[in-house]
C-alpha cells in the first residue's frame, strides 16, 4: 500500500528535426519478450466483463472503461510479458486538497435488506482511512434512491452487483470519469466463509483514494502477482498491508485487512495527517497511454461567466491520429478548469497545466469511447496556463466548452516562422538511421508523424542524435504508424530524430515545427 500511482506513461509525442541521413547499427529492442498471450487470449481468458456495466475487470479487480484502455494496456504491458495496472498523466493519481475532504457516497436501496450492515461496514472502513490521512467519506443518504452512475450530487456510489464471485467488490481511483466512480459488492461478500466484509471495504477504499496493490512489489517476491512498475514508493514495503493479496506471499489474512502502521504512514504521506492526528494507507491505479499526432483544425468563441469565470467555446474537426490544439488559458491557481467536449466519431481530450499535452505527459486524459468526455480539474498551486488537446482516435468532429478562472497575465505567446519538413526513406532490419538536427524555437510546439510499410520505430532527442536507449519519445507501436507531439524545452534549441528497423520498412515523416 505504500506506492501511489503515477501518471500515465503513454508514448511521448515529440517533434524532431529532419535533414541528411547518416546510418549507424545499432542492438535492436525486443517488442514482444514475455508473456506469450494473444490479444484474443488475454481478452477472452485474463478479463471479466461485468454484464451490468459492461466494464472491464482485469487482476483481480482493477477496472477499465473501455475495450480501447483494455488494449492499450495489453500492447504496453501484457504483450511485453507484464500484467495489468491502471496508470495515469505524469503526476500521482489522487484528490485535490479541496476534493479530498468531500469524497461524497451514497448507498443503493438495492440492496434491501442488506443496506443498514452496508451503511454500517462503509461507516467502519470509510472512518479507518479518514483515522489515518487528512481525508473526509460523507455519506449522503438523501441520494440512496437515486444511487445510480449518473447521480452528479456524489463522487461515488455503492451499488450491489452479481457477478457470481468474480470478485467479491471492485472499486475504482481518482482519475475514473463519474460513471466508472462505484464500489460494487458482490453477494459472495456478505457469506462469510473467512472473509472480513469491513476489511474488503477498506481496501477497496484504498483503491478510492489511488493507492496501488502492495504485491506488485519487487520485495513481494510473487512473479505471479505483478503488474507494473508505474508506481511511486511511498514508504518501505510491508507484506502486511491492506493492500497486499494474502495470496501473493502477504502476511496478512482475509479475515482481518487492516491498516497497518507503514500503511497509515503511507497515506499521511500523500494526504497529510488528519486533523485530529494519526496516520493512514492503501494502493491503487489509473490509467493511461495513447496515441496522436499530426494536425487538426478548428475555431472557438466564448463567454463570461459567473464568479469570475469564463467559458469558451470550441468546435473543430480531426483526422485519425492527428491532434488539434486550443489555447494555452491563461488560469488562477486553485480555481476550477473543466473541459467538456461532445461530437462525432472517437476524438480523446487532453489537458495538462505548465506546457502542451502529450502521449506520455498530461494532467487528464478520459480516454473513452466516442467523443464525449470531460475533464474537471482544480489549477495547483505555482500554475498559470493550461492547454487542451483534442486527438483523433477515429475521424472525428468535435466541441468543446472550456470554463476558467483568467489569470492576471496572459499565456505566452509564439514568436518565430512555423515550418513543414518531410522527409522519405527506407530501413532494414536492425538498421538505425539518424539525420541531422533542426534547429527550433525553445518553448514552442512540435508535431511529427510517420506513416509507411513494415515496422520502422520513430526516435527523437533534444540532447543529441537519439539511439535505442537515449530518447525522448519512441512510440515504439506494430507497423509504421507512429506519431510524437511535445513543447521543445526551454534549455533546447534543436531537436534530432532517428528512425530504426525493427523490420525492413519504407517509411514518410512530416514535421510541423517553430523556427527562430
Amino acid at each position: 500500500m505504500k506506492k501511489v500511482i503515477l501518471g500515465a506513461v503513454l508514448t511521448v509525442l515529440a517533434a524532431c528535426g529532419v535533414g541528411e541521413g547518416r546510418i549507424t547499427d545499432q542492438g535492436e529492442d525486443t517488442k514482444q519478450s514475455g508473456s506469450g498471450l494473444t490479444w484474443e487470449q488475454f481478452r477472452n481468458e485474463k478479463v471479466f466483463v461485468e454484464p451490468e456495466t459492461g466494464l472491464f475487470i482485469a487482476d483481480g479487480d482493477t477496472l477499465f472503461e473501455s475495450e480501447k484502455l483494455l488494449r492499450e494496456f495489453y500492447d504496453e504491458n501484457v504483450r511485453e510479458g507484464q500484467l495489468i495496472v491502471n496508470r495515469v498523466g505524469n503526476a500521482d493519481d489522487k484528490w485535490s486538497n479541496t476534493a479530498k475532504l468531500n469524497l461524497s457516497y451514497c448507498v443503493s436501496n438495492s440492496f434491501g435488506t442488506r443496506k443498514a450492515t452496508v451503511v454500517q461496514t462503509m461507516a467502519e472502513a470509510t472512518g479507518a482511512w479518514e483515522a489515518a490521512a487528512n481525508v473526509k467519506f460523507v455519506y449522503v443518504s438523501a441520494e440512496d434512491a437515486n444511487c445510480t452512475a449518473s447521480n452528479s450530487n456524489v463522487v461515488f456510489d455503492v451499488n450491489p452487483v452479481n457477478v457470481n464471485g468474480q470478485y467479491l467488490a471492485r472499486a475504482f481511483f481518482p482519475s475514473n470519469s463519474r460513471s466508472a466512480r462505484n464500489v460494487l459488492i458482490d453477494n459472495s461478500a456478505f457469506s462469510g466463509g473467512g472473509v472480513s466484509f469491513v476489511g474488503v471495504l477498506r481496501h477497496e477504499l484504498g483503491h478510492t483514494l489511488g493507492f496501488r496493490h502492495e504485491h506488485t512489489r519487487p520485495e513481494a517476491g510473487a512473479s505471479d502477482c505483478f503488474e507494473d512498475n508505474q508506481w511511486r514508493t511511498l514508504t518501505s514495503y510491508d507484506s502486511a498491508s491492506v493492500m497486499h493479496y494474502p495470496q501473493c506471499n502477504g502476511t496478512g489474512s482475509f479475515d482481518d485487512l487492516s491498516l497497518t502502521a507503514l500503511d497509515k504512514q503511507g497515506a499521511a504521506a500523500l494526504y497529510g495527517a488528519p486533523a485530529g492526528g494519526g496516520t493512514g494507507g492503501g494502493a491503487g491505479g489509473g490509467s493511461g497511454g495513447g496515441t496522436g499526432g499530426g494536425s487538426g483544425g478548428g475555431s472557438g468563441g466564448g463567454s463570461g461567466g459567473g464568479s469570475g469565470s469564463t467559458t469558451e467555446n470550441f468546435t473543430g474537426n480531426v483526422g485519425q491520429g492527428a491532434t488539434s490544439a486550443v489555447g494555452p488559458f491563461s488560469v488562477t491557481a486553485g480555481t476550477t478548469f473543466r473541459v467538456v467536449m461532445t461530437g462525432t466519431g472517437d476524438a480523446d481530450l487532453y489537458v495538462r497545466f505548465g506546457s502542451a499535452p502529450t502521449a506520455s505527459s498530461y494532467n487528464c486524459r478520459p480516454y473513452l469511447n466516442g467523443s464525449s468526455e470531460t475533464c474537471d480539474l482544480t489549477v495547483p498551486t505555482g500554475i498559470t496556463t493550461a492547454y487542451v488537446s483534442v486527438v483523433g482516435y477515429t475521424a472525428a468532429s468535435y466541441s468543446l466548452a472550456v470554463t476558467y478562472t483568467k489569470g492576471s497575465s496572459n499565456p505566452p505567446t509564439g514568436g518565430g516562422t512555423p515550418q513543414t519538413a518531410t522527409v522519405t526513406g527506407s530501413v532494414s532490419r536492425g538498421q538505425f538511421i539518424t539525420y541531422n538536427p533542426v534547429t527550433v524555437k525553445p518553448g514552442s510546439a512540435l508535431t511529427v508523424t510517420m506513416s509507411g510499410s513494415g515496422d520502422p520505430d520513430l526516435y527523437v532527442r533534444f540532447a543529441g542524435a537519439p539511439t535505442t536507449t537515449l530518447y525522448d519519445c519512441r512510440p515504439y507501436k506494430s507497423g509504421a504508424a507512429e506519431s510524437c507531439s511535445l513543447t521543445v524545452p526551454a534549455t533546447a534549441s534543436q531537436v534530432y530524430l532517428g528512425v530504426n528497423g525493427y523490420q525492413a520498412a519504407n517509411y514518410s515523416i512530416t514535421m510541423n515545427y517553430v523556427a527562430p
